[in-house]
């Protein structure tokens, strides 16, 4: 038996409790703060100096907000936990305010942005004034804010309320999507059919919701002066245009790979072709595959990590020996993992629900990776250290990929079969999925501009965007999936998936290079310092890496295709 003592986190060195005078402190100073900047920019004071003060809010901010929320993901039903997230969120208006004051204060004095003491900001202020450029008055996007709370914003809750409400003869959407993991495929099968059965039954609802943002979308962002939602998009990610059709033309060069994944899977399966409801299906049913202990994942983690760099190896075992990680799954506990950012201490704390398996070992070294970024941006002020939703997979990618590969040589084939499948079959939903879901939006949105798109066209859409994807490597696409896949609702951010494949891609081919190279380990850490201060492309070019040119991404795409390899080969050997 091994033990199966977890541990929880230590959060004292971040602040005492709720009620301690230091979090009081930091609460009524983020007021105080709003209050200086004001002042500051009323006296016309020099835009550093500004930029110093208002680097030291939004760095309260982030520590106020991470704080409640990991206390609140430990224990959701504390309703002290509750009331502190409210003192945290009831500032959020005169935060706001005090963004769009920076803003238009910065675009008077652009000037400045040039000086010798802002020299490392000059990407970020930038970028901030190009944004401050695409606004409507202040008048204008203070009324669009006002509106979407009744209009877009509302919809995105529809979408949440009726998902969530969803059930089929008591059992509810999630855990009939949960069954597609089951070894039973007569039980994947029905909860696929149930699924798709109470998405038409409320299509009509979920297609109402999904025209109003789409359609909000489009005009706002009109307004704005962007082209299309697409270049709004990509300007959020500090992604060229030029970087993104090369990163989609790999993507589409790689799917003959993928392809042959879904065969291979389908023959390990002992099945003719994958039906759509056999995609996640466990390999072997019924197995007993290894269990690993907390102390297992430390030491394993802890090695991995130090045979690419000592620097991040020593990190790991700070984070584990400081109490940064809780791992205790119980009740009250939201599921999932995640990792959090506490920049007024320089400190990280990783969120999972540790469960005794290789997927625990690998989620726990995915986070780490993200605290491992994070404590090389976090030596930087607040502005410096915010990093796109492109570049924030890297870090964690390729720590998993460390993991991936060292438990790999310890493994039995038996063992090694089912890892590499687990590893191909994420891979494939983020490259091969993602592509449908860029297919289905970008159609979206053409149609939308036309008029009202019923749920009958948005379902022949999704089907056709899984049929370019998938191809005939998979049987029975699922045309209702634009009515679950929360990220089409999003007001906010169009295109939201994309992001994930940049990581995958982005991840596996920087180490598919650190393989070969020696030195690697300090030009990746170098990369990952910047990433908060320049563009992707120019992030990526630090370290000699063209993320214009479409062979770049196809090293990530080549490494894959050597797992798919080994999955062929243990079919043919059935």
């Amino acid at each position: 038996m091994i033990d199966r003592t977890l541990p929880e986190w230590d959060l004292s060195t971040i602040f005492s409790s709720v009620h301690g005078d230091d979090f009081k402190a930091a609460l009524s100073s983020v007021s105080s703060l709003c209050s200086s900047v004001r002042k500051m920019i009323e006296d016309a004071r020099p835009l550093s100096e500004v930029i110093d003060v208002y680097n030291r809010l939004l760095a309260v901010y982030e520590t106020l907000g991470s704080y409640t929320g990991a206390l609140y993901t430990t224990d959701t039903s504390n309703p002290e936990y509750v009331r502190a997230i409210g003192n945290v969120e009831a500032h959020s208006t005169e935060v706001s305010e005090c963004e769009n004051l920076f803003l238009s204060f910065l675009m008077e004095r652009k000037d400045e942005i040039n000086s010798p003491e802002l020299k490392d900001y000059a990407y970020v202020l930038s970028h901030m004034i190009e944004d401050g450029r695409h606004r409507m008055s202040i008048a204008e996007e203070s009324l669009a804010a006002d509106l979407a709370r009744s209009g877009s914003s509302a919809f995105s809750r529809l979408f949440d309320a009726l998902t969530s409400s969803m059930n089929d003869d008591g059992r509810t959407l999630t855990q009939l999507r949960s069954d597609a993991y089951s070894p039973d495929r007569n039980v994947r099968k029905s909860s696929y059919e149930r699924e798709k059965k109470i998405l038409h039954e409320n299509r009509t609802a979920l297609a109402a919701a999904l025209n109003g943002i789409k359609g909000t979308c489009l005009t706002i962002e009109k307004r704005q002066g962007w082209s299309d939602p697409l270049e709004h998009s990509l300007f959020i990610s500090r992604l060229s245009r030029k970087a993104f059709d090369a990163l989609l033309e790999a993507l589409e060069r790689g799917l003959p790979v993928f392809r042959r994944y879904f065969r291979a899977k389908a023959a390990l399966l002992g099945l003719d072709v994958l039906e759509w409801y056999d995609l996640f299906a466990p390999l072997e049913a019924g197995d007993e595959h290894r269990e690993y202990s907390f102390a297992d994942a430390r030491e394993i983690i802890i090695r991995c990590y130090s045979s690419f760099s000592s620097a991040m190896g020593d990190f790991a075992g700070k984070a584990f020996e400081r109490r940064w990680i809780d791992a205790p799954p119980h009740s009250g506990k939201s599921g999932g993992a995640y990792d959090s950012a506490f920049p007024l201490v320089k400190e990280s704390r990783v969120f999972t629900n540790f469960s005794f398996d290789y997927s625990s070992v690998s989620t726990l070294a995915h986070e780490l990776g993200h605290a491992y970024h994070d404590s090389l941006v976090m030596s930087k002020p607040s502005l410096l250290s915010s990093y796109p939703m492109t570049l924030a997979e890297t870090a964690s990618i390729f720590a998993e990929q460390i993991v991936f590969r060292e438990i790999l040589k310890e493994s039995d084939e038996r063992e090694a079969v089912s890892i590499i499948e687990t590893f191909v079959s994420d891979a494939a939903q983020v490259c091969v999925d993602i592509l449908s879901r860029f297919y289905f939006e970008k159609s979206l949105f053409e149609k939308r501009r036309e008029g009202e798109v019923s749920a009958d066209e948005l379902s022949l859409l999704m089907k056709d965007a899984q049929d370019r994807s998938y191809g005939d490597a998979v049987r029975g696409k699922h045309e209702l999936m634009w009515a679950v896949k929360s990220h089409y609702y999003s007001a906010d951010f169009s295109y939201y998936n994309y992001p994930y494949a940049f990581g995958q891609l982005f991840a596996l081919s920087l180490f598919s290079r650190s393989c070969s190279d020696a030195a690697f380990a300090s030009e990746y850490e170098k990369l990952l310092s910047i990433t908060g201060m320049c563009s992707a492309d120019d992030a990526a070019l630090s370290i000699g890496c063209d993320i214009s040119d479409v062979s770049f991404w196809m090293e990530g795409i080549e490494l894959i295709g050597k797992y798919v390899e080994r999955l062929e080969d243990f079919a043919r050997k059935m």
